[in-house]
């Protein structure tokens, strides 16, 4: 048996599978927390992986959720089931889609729809020094105002200039949009940098906006220019309804917020890139 886990709050999750899918299981999911024995924690879910014939069958808590011959197939669903249950544990968080990184213990959300650069911008900085706390969802302590660590497995689609050959190491499966099918793999942050496993206390906010221009920009924001966008981006809005105005006021106490107009990073060169880290971590 394997387990994840997260330790604030305490969640573990328990998942079993069959042997030959021990190594697919490990490179996908959350591989940085993966672990063989279990952590302190509520450890109520339970899925399961079987193969009594040519398809595979996943269950969660005996119930059967999904079923298909192809093994990566089960493995995506059984990643989007788990990384559901851990954002259902941070009950009293804010959550937004953004990318989380910290530098120096400064913690920074970089917020903005989907196709806006967060993960292709997660890698070029912690290619740089940054910590990956998550590149897919920001999830903010309210009270604290601590970004907490949400180590998912990182997504590579076709437009990150990553060797086939080192893809075809990890997971792969195809996400299916409006318009297109797209190759993805799932690679283990580590494969990429540093990761950050404890809570970091935000600093700073940039919303990042699509540029056509081949250099990037930063614009600070003034807090009723900044206040739209935020709550913009808040994908739980309802946990809000009775301390907005606190709210509010702390994220702009000492917060500061950007918009940041950003190419393709990966056009960037490397001493632009290396100059736009410096820039997002405040350090000239």
């Amino acid at each position: 048996m394997n387990y994840i886990s997260i330790p604030t709050p305490a969640k573990t999750i328990k998942i079993g599978f069959p042997p030959e899918l021990d190594q697919k299981i490990r490179t996908s999911v959350f591989s940085g927390l993966i672990e063989n024995s279990p952590a302190p924690g509520d450890c109520n879910i339970h899925y399961q992986i079987m193969q009594p014939n040519d398809k595979y069958y996943l269950y969660r808590n005996c119930r059967l959720t999904h079923r298909n011959r192809n093994n990566h197939k089960i493995i995506y669903a059984l990643e989007w089931q788990i990384v559901n249950d851990f954002l259902n544990a941070y009950k009293n968080c804010i959550k937004f889609h953004a990318a989380a990184l910290s530098y120096i213990n400064k913690g920074t959300l970089f917020i903005g729809h989907s196709g806006t650069g967060k993960t292709s911008l997660s890698l070029v900085l912690m290619k740089n020094g940054w910590h990956l706390l998550s590149d897919e969802f920001g999830i903010l302590e309210a009270d604290s105002l601590s970004i907490q660590p949400f180590p998912r497995n990182i997504i590579i689609k076709p437009h990150h200039p990553i060797d086939s050959a080192r893809k075809e190491k990890f997971l792969n499966t195809v996400y299916q949009t409006d318009k297109k099918r797209l190759e993805i793999h799932y690679f283990p942050p580590a494969e990429f940098g540093t990761l950050r496993n404890k809570p970091a206390l935000l600093k700073q906010i940039y919303y990042i906006k699509n540029t056509s221009s081949p250099n990037y920009s930063i614009k600070k924001l003034q807090q009723y220019e900044a206040l739209s966008l935020l709550l913009n981006h808040l994908q739980n809005p309802e946990i809000l309804k009775t301390t907005l105005f606190d709210f509010t006021t702390s994220i702009f106490n000492d917060i500061h917020h950007f918009e940041l107009y950003l190419p393709n990073p990966f056009t960037l060169t490397e001493n632009q890139q290396a100059k736009l880290s410096k820039q997002l971590a405040g350090v000239f």
